[in-house]
């Protein structure tokens, strides 16, 4: 059985701020393969890391991200709502690029942005070995694929795509699926046209062992610390 790779989703956001410094950061402790993160643009151009269209869930402020200036952003507390979390702001994809250590590699989910500012914000920080592009939107994985070739590319679904060769034409070879969707039949398939296939968000202890069993590469958990644990104790039954 091949190792299965943990994608921590939002970081270790079980327990810390959801697409924060203080949850990528313990999420690198524990030891994960991969932190998955959102980003969007500000209104000057700057890019965030944050999963919603607007600041209300996640911050002590209101508005769209769109809307509001990088300065306006940082103002507003990030940690307060997840509990006793002091002096937490939303970090700019640059600042996260910083942290980053020498084993942990990123999946970057766009939202909303320029592309060409992503790309260029890794090419500065020279982690494009490390960083993977993944996005609903297939504009923003083409657009990635004409700039940066050699840039990993991964189609986010809610169901089975209905464009798969035109991801195979594109060289989009990840998908990352919600996972009731994903049935031993549909990996097959996916596999056999060669993509690599991402489960999310995959949160309990039985559909963990069902995915690790049946041998699906990757895994996104709000819940990273479990999944390493289950997949050692799912490999321990194995031998």
């Amino acid at each position: 059985m091949k190792n299965t790779i943990v994608v921590a989703h939002r970081g270790l956001s079980c327990l810390y701020p959801e697409n924060t410094l203080i949850s990528f950061r313990k999420a690198m402790e524990i030891g994960v393969d991969i932190i998955e993160l959102d980003v969007r643009e500000t209104k000057d151009g700057k890019i965030v890391v944050i999963h919603d269209e607007k600041v209300d869930r996640t911050t002590n402020g209101t508005g769209y991200v769109e809307e509001l200036r990088l300065d306006m952003i940082r103002k507003l507390d990030a940690g307060e709502w997840k509990g006793a979390f002091k002096d937490v702001k939303v970090p700019t994809l640059e600042e996260t690029l910083e942290i980053l250590d020498k084993k942990t590699k990123l999946l970057i989910e766009i939202k909303q942005a320029d592309v060409k500012k992503i790309i260029d914000i890794v090419r500065k920080k020279s982690v494009e070995e490390k960083v993977i592009i993944g996005s609903f939107h297939l504009k923003y994985l083409i657009e990635t694929r004409k700039l940066f070739p050699s840039l990993p590319t991964a189609f986010i679904t809610l169901k089975i795509p209905d464009n798969i060769y035109k991801l195979l034409r594109w060289g989009i070879q990840m998908i990352n699926i919600e996972y009731h969707t994903l049935t031993d039949e549909i990996f097959k398939t996916f596999t056999e046209k060669g993509f690599v296939v991402n489960a999310w968000t995959v949160d309990k202890r039985k559909d963990m062992e069902k995915l690790i069993s049946v041998g699906i590469p990757l895994i996104t958990t709000n819940y990273p610390d479990i999944l390493k644990k289950v997949i050692r104790i799912v490999r321990r039954k194995k031998h």
